[in-house]
């Protein structure tokens, strides 16, 4: 009777434990999607940051190339060829070459998180399996502890 009782006991240890182990695995799963939502809403901010970081850049930069060609204009020179048509090339080029910069950066930043994102997703599936394996092994525990 008492070793009935004993086992009896056992197995609702085991059981307690496997649902321990398995509440704990969907709490980790959980915090992990979370932070994955965390880490997609950062990368889906990096981007519409760095698209309005080039936006206005390009849109400076057209306002400085315009007081150039003005100021060109009015002192005189023929900015369609020689030196300041080359300068003026020049400074194009720079202001495309940076705000491509300014895109790339942002691109890089978002994939990194949408990466985090992807992590944080894969880890969370993978404890939820733990706790489900942890709880598979304290209910085989609890069997075979309560039939010695």
């Amino acid at each position: 009777m008492a070793l009935a009782t004993s086992a009896v006991l056992g197995l609702i240890a085991a059981g307690a434990a496997a649902a321990g182990n398995i509440q704990q695995g969907q709490a980790e799963k959980k915090q992990a999607d979370f932070q994955d939502r965390v880490s997609r809403q950062q990368a889906e901010s990096e981007r519409l940051i760095s698209a309005d970081q080039e936006r206005d850049y390009r849109k400076s930069q057209s306002a400085k190339l315009a007081e150039i060609r003005a100021s060109l204009g009015a002192s005189g020179t023929d900015s369609s060829t020689g030196t300041p048509l080359l300068s003026l090339a020049d400074f194009e080029g720079e202001t495309e070459l940076n705000a491509r910069r300014i895109r790339s950066g942002g691109e890089i930043r978002s994939r990194r998180l949408d990466e985090q994102g992807d992590f944080y997703s894969a880890a969370g599936r993978s404890a939820q399996n733990r706790g489900y394996a942890r709880a598979g092994s304290s209910l085989l525990s609890g069997v075979a502890s309560g039939f010695k």
